[in-house]
């Protein structure tokens, strides 16, 4: 069961290397790095890297509590959860692009994806259809590669990426203390399930 965590960004850790970026789109099309590397302006990632003069961060789905995305979604494709998360049933994703317009961060992309047979025979027509893509934890590739983080988290060498439950990232975000626990590595006994 997937828990309700999000990945905390420390900036200052941040080098701007990309390998989050890498790691996001092999997890998510079953590939290596270096295959990654090749198709990276063809797929995309569901993290991206922002760099300016004075900053370095990547950037993804946050995971907001009043999600913009959700509420202008007019397919329903974006909902929230039992949970309190945010998750993408791409079955009912239109392509329409107003989630990635409604998005206040940027972290949603527009993607290629391949029709199923029953697709092709539904809407007869055999040509790929644009989806909307967002972090989503790489719960796929987790469950499949019996992985215990992100695939981002797994690849930042700096340890600027660090998974951390919905309610206390909420609760820093609304201006809440930071927990010291909050600053350490993920705990073993908090690293989300598969």
């Amino acid at each position: 069961m997937e828990s309700n965590f999000v990945i905390y960004v420390d900036s200052a850790k941040c080098k701007g290397c990309t390998k989050c970026e890498l790691a996001c789109i092999a997890s998510h099309h079953n590939m290596t790095i270096k295959e990654a590397v090749k198709h990276r302006k063809t797929l995309a990632s569901r993290v991206h890297v922002v760099k300016t003069d004075k900053i370095r961060m990547p950037v993804q789905c946050r995971q907001c509590e009043n999600a913009p995305c959700a509420n202008i979604c007019p397919t329903q494709a974006l909902v929230l959860n039992e949970r309190g998360r945010i998750v993408m049933r791409t079955q009912f994703c239109a392509g329409c692009g107003l989630c990635i317009a409604a998005c206040p961060y940027g972290a949603i992309s527009p993607e290629f994806i391949k029709l199923t047979e029953k697709e092709k025979a539904n809407l007869d027509k055999s040509e790929n259809r644009m989806i909307a893509v967002r972090c989503d934890m790489c719960a796929e590739w987790r469950e499949r590669e019996g992985k215990q983080v992100s695939a981002c988290v797994e690849a930042c060498a700096a340890g600027a990426l660090r998974m951390m439950p919905i309610d206390e990232y909420r609760r820093l975000a609304s201006g809440g203390a930071v927990e010291p626990s909050m600053l350490e590595e993920t705990p073993a006994e908090n690293t989300p399930e598969k």
